[in-house]
């Protein structure tokens, strides 16, 4: 197997991982960053005030992009093992 298959199928992996966690984690990122503003500027310094929040966004925001990510990692998948013998011979 080329050198070439394999770094196109890491950059494939490594992006599809970047499409699937990138909202999420971009999501909880904004609501900590917001959390922590309000917690610095009241001096509410108790760790259940950021967890919450950020718990019910992160449920949200499954709900809401949950289906298309499992499109897209079924139809990743679903390519991924098309390959296969493809890759073997």
């Amino acid at each position: 197997m080329e050198s070439g298959v394999i770094i196109d199928l890491i950059y494939q992996a490594l992006r599809m991982a970047a499409v699937l966690a990138g909202p999420i984690l971009m999501a909880l990122l904004i609501v900590g960053l917001v959390i922590g503003i309000l917690q610095a500027a009241t001096s509410v310094n108790e760790s259940t005030v950021a967890f919450v929040p950020k718990l019910i966004v992160f449920g949200l925001v499954i709900v809401l992009i949950g289906p298309v990510t499992l499109v897209l990692f079924t139809d990743y998948i679903k390519e991924l093992f098309a390959r296969i013998p493809g890759l073997v011979s």
